[in-house]
């Protein structure tokens, strides 16, 4: 009985071993946003959250208790990759009846996931896990907990709930059972209630439907550069190689529908902007596809083999070239460095706006902005009335320094180069800018009344 698992336990331990030897990028909001909560932050009416809360809300209990450290981050992460790992062997196991072919989905999945930036916590890649679950628990007939756990994931990122609409209509369309719908529907239900009575409660229901629904929906997609769905040669040339068990085998045998649903569903939420850490969803239900093709077409093993050469020679090598044993991105030794500066500057109970410096400093350097709060992206900013209310609610006590990093060269609207207005005139004109503190960012301290 053990010996049946010993590849199952080898594949997780080399996802673990390229998980922790590549790359591993920090995204400052998740570091940041759960730090404010903890600091006594309203997700959507003390700052910008465009996000459902759960995962914000998880970090700050993990942080609270462990620390802000890099370690935990990492643990939180790995630890919801590798549960993918037996997830993705679970459900092919199921479905093919056979662990052979649940093994070589794995394979997949290992071969890909690490090297096509994966290596990082984010939402997208946090997704994955409840996904998975409440797809393992809906094959198996579990209908309640299959629903509360994609209730858990639409509370993860809000483009979620299109599993819990798919889900919904496959039971109404093939399996005919309206009691199943309602058995599956009635966690989501539960799960947004508790919600809506939390956000109705702390007054910031609205601010809640703007930011996470009506602006993303709306005007997001009006501002320059937001949707960015374009793919270079090289990403549409690896799409192609991870697509082409589903391509090859679309007239050759009768598919799992749900399957097919499913992947188009992760592919739907991809939108507005490709990158392969917003893929992580697609890439997982390719692991299984793989897994389910194989156990019905005959394929000779060294055309399976032969894919599985191409998968690491165009995706996991290069990666290992680039990216092995590389310092963590926005958690590296020059990002504590400039914490420490930013505390030498800085009493602790002085309020700091960061305009153009990443938002986790705000954790490193144990110091919060003042209300409201938003990151520096210009589909934020530009939202009507945005940047006159976070001035007027700034009012009596705004931030006694700010340090502002000069714009890069480029377009108005792009990362790194956008600068908010109406904040940028507030600044220049009550405070006097001082010393460079590191490369390109400048000390602005408060003028005195």
């Amino acid at each position: 009985m053990k010996n049946r698992y010993l590849p199952l336990i080898f594949l997780i331990c080399l996802h673990l071993f390229f998980l922790m030897n590549l790359q591993f990028t920090a995204w400052p909001e998740m570091l940041s946003y759960p730090y404010l909560r903890n600091q006594g932050f309203l997700l959507y009416s003390d700052m910008v959250h465009p996000y459902t809360p759960l995962l914000t809300m998880v970090l700050a209990v993990v942080y609270r208790i462990f620390g802000y450290k890099l370690m935990i981050m990492q643990a939180f992460a790995w630890i919801l990759f590798l549960t993918n790992d037996i997830l993705i062997f679970l459900i092919v196991r199921k479905i093919t009846k056979n662990r052979l072919f649940a093994y070589l989905s794995l394979m997949f999945y290992v071969s890909t996931q690490p090297f096509l930036e994966g290596n990082m916590l984010w939402f997208d890649n946090v997704l994955v896990t409840p996904i998975l679950m409440g797809t393992y628990l809906l094959i198996n007939k579990r209908m309640f907990w299959s629903g509360v756990i994609f209730g858990l994931a639409a509370l993860t990122k809000q483009t979620a709930g299109l599993f819990i609409v798919i889900s919904s209509l496959w039971l109404v369309i093939s399996k005919r059972n309206f009691k199943n719908v309602v058995y599956f529907l009635t966690g989501p239900v539960m799960l947004g209630l508790v919600l809506g009575v939390r956000l109705i409660s702390e007054g910031q229901f609205m601010d809640f439907i703007n930011w996470t629904l009506i602006y993303p929906f709306t005007q997001w997609g009006n501002f320059p550069g937001y949707v960015q769905i374009g793919l270079s040669k090289k990403e549409f040339l690896l799409l192609v190689i991870l697509l082409a068990p589903l391509l090859l085998g679309i007239r050759k045998l009768k598919w799992n529908f749900l399957l097919i649903l499913f992947l188009t569903s992760s592919l739907i939420m991809i939108y507005p902007r490709f990158s392969f850490f917003h893929f992580q969803a697609p890439l997982a239900f390719l692991a299984i596809i793989f897994g389910y093709y194989l156990s019905k077409v005959k394929v000779d093993a060294r055309i399976t083999i032969l894919y599985g050469f191409l998968l690491i020679a165009t995706i996991a090598l290069p990666t290992l070239k680039r990216d092995w044993g590389k310092d963590t991105r926005f958690y590296n030794s020059d990002d504590l460095t400039h914490a420490k500066l930013v505390q030498e500057v800085v009493h602790k109970n002085e309020p700091v706006y960061f305009l153009g410096p990443h938002s986790s400093l705000y954790a490193l350097a144990n110091r919060v902005p003042p209300k409201p709060w938003a990151d520096n992206f210009g589909w934020y900013y530009e939202i009507g009335g945005v940047q006159g209310e976070t001035i007027s609610r700034w009012g009596d006590d705004p931030p006694e320094y700010v340090f502002w990093q000069l714009p890069e060269s480029g377009n108005w609207f792009d990362l790194g180069t956008y600068q908010p207005r109406q904040i940028a005139d507030f600044i220049e004109a009550n405070y006097a800018k001082g010393e460079k503190i590191w490369d390109n960012v400048y000390i602005w301290r408060k003028n005195a009344n």
